[in-house]
């Protein structure tokens, strides 16, 4: 299992050497990628063909409605905006009809592989053509003013993107055991029964304030959530890490983070920047309650003789280290894990430094990374 799952290597290569596996993510857009990568290559490489015929057909259908409002429309031109929803509408119903045979939605993540890779690759190709601008940090994208393309220029994209990614899913020269999924669901209550898991790998956020959520705006956008609407709002408040403070006041973990953890949190609380006291501090202790409930639903899930490894990196609040494997060792002893550091490197690269402002707090900057297990005491 993996908690975090993101776009879906645990779930790709553990399903690729045998494992049934298990994904998690709350973005939907994760769970999309993810479960394109769960596509047998033998049916990637062979789905060229319903693919051209989609396109022929959706080429000849004049039909100009849209539904509206599409927030599609901020990024594409409207009929690129047609085409897509057209396209889309054809995969769902040739590839993801459910055991009510209702057509299955994008939006819910529950789309088998195939599905799940032929929309993937819509979305590249509609990216493509799409007006997207960034800003310093470049994971911060907004709709731009000048998007291009054409109907037909959108197809042959698609059609492209297929081939492309077909070729890449079979470069591992393995099948799909086809026991594998990615699902929408969140870290801190997992839809899981107790002690069901033999074995996590994972790497969670690395307490860098990274917005993923609007990384994947113009995904979420082709899946229906545009930006400012509630579910796009509540997406950014759900994510781990993510700069956004939720509202309403802060629990009391006094009783059950360790000592390293209060720590961390007085320097942020008492660092002389602006907003460290209060805006900072709240999201960085949102961060660590995030990781408490996660690890614990990791205790409760993982068998008696399972284990959990975990794959972090350090940080910085300005000039204040964030040892965050050290951290992850000390919490997953609270919560009953037998926890330790069983590998460390240091590393050159950082999310960190996507920001170019970061470095202005300090003049030089060391970044660990760590391999972390914490196993269940039997």
């Amino acid at each position: 299992m993996d908690p975090w799952n993101g776009s879906g290597t645990t779930t790709h290569v553990a399903d690729r050497l045998g494992f049934a596996a298990v994904g998690y993510d709350v973005n939907p857009v994760a769970a999309l990628v993810a479960n394109a990568k769960l596509a047998r290559p033998r049916d990637a490489e062979h789905v060229s063909g319903l693919a051209r015929r989609i396109v022929t057909a959706t080429l000849e259908d004049h039909d100009t409605c849209t539904t509206h409002p599409d927030p599609l429309l901020e990024w594409v031109r409207p009929s690129v905006a047609r085409q897509y929803r057209r396209i889309e509408s054809s995969v769902l119903a040739d590839l993801a009809t459910g055991h009510s045979s209702q057509t299955l939605k994008v939006i819910d993540g529950t789309l088998p592989p195939l599905a799940s890779f032929l929309i993937l690759a819509l979305m590249r190709a509609a990216r493509s053509l799409a007006a997207v601008e960034t800003r310093t940090n470049p994971t911060w994208i907004t709709p731009g003013e000048f998007p291009r393309g054409t109907r037909q220029m959108l197809g042959s994209r698609w059609l492209a993107f297929v081939r492309q990614m077909a070729s890449e899913l079979s470069l591992d020269g393995a099948s799909a055991s086809a026991r594998s999924e990615s699902i929408v669901a969140d870290a801190r209550s997992l839809p899981l029964a107790n002690e069901c898991v033999d074995f996590v790998l994972t790497s969670p956020p690395y307490c860098t304030r990274i917005d993923y959520v609007i990384n994947t705006s113009f995904e979420l956008a082709a899946m229906g959530i545009g930006r400012g609407a509630p579910k796009f709002i509540q997406l950014r408040e759900r994510c781990m890490g993510a700069p956004l403070a939720r509202k309403g006041a802060l629990s009391d973990p006094s009783t059950t983070w360790p000592d390293e953890i209060h720590a961390l949190l007085h320097a942020i609380r008492s660092h002389p920047s602006r907003d460290s006291s209060s805006y900072y501090y709240k999201t960085y202790w949102q961060y660590f309650s995030d990781c408490e409930m996660t690890l614990r639903e990791l205790h409760r899930t993982l068998r008696q003789t399972g284990a959990a490894v975990l794959v972090i990196q350090t940080s910085y609040y300005k000039d204040v280290r964030v040892d965050l494997p050290d951290l992850y060792v000390a919490l997953g002893a609270a919560v009953g894990f037998r926890a330790s550091v069983i590998s460390t490197a240091n590393v050159k690269h950082s999310l960190t430094q996507i920001n170019s402002r970061s470095l202005r707090h300090r003049t030089t900057t060391t970044y660990r990374e760590a391999v972390v297990a914490l196993e269940k005491n039997a």
